[in-house]
């Protein structure tokens, strides 16, 4: 519902202005320390960012690599992103989902 910076999308605002109520999903995305994730981090390069563009779209002319990542509050709020912390469970691999 929200961006890298924390900001609602104008469709998400809409929604909740609308919205008689609000469900919580059975399945929760989970921050690397295993809380519930509630934000959306943007890394460049494996360094959080929290200024920019809303949208970005990849230009493979540059050397910077761009990736998201959820977090809980917490660790959204201190800028420590799986990679920064040095869980030993994430994977550099994608998920499945073609």
């Amino acid at each position: 519902m929200a961006d890298f910076r924390t900001r609602l999308f104008p469709g998400s605002a809409r929604l909740i202005e609308l919205a008689d109520r609000v469900n919580t999903l059975q399945v929760e995305a989970l921050c690397w320390c295993g809380e519930r994730a509630t934000h959306n981090a943007r890394t460049i390069n494996g360094v959080m960012v929290t200024e920019g563009e809303q949208v970005v779209v990849g230009d493979t002319n540059t050397q910077n690599e761009v990736a998201y990542e959820v977090l809980c509050r917490r660790h959204h709020m201190r800028r420590v992103t799986a990679k920064k912390s040095g869980a030993a469970h994430q994977s550099p691999e994608p998920l499945p989902f073609n």
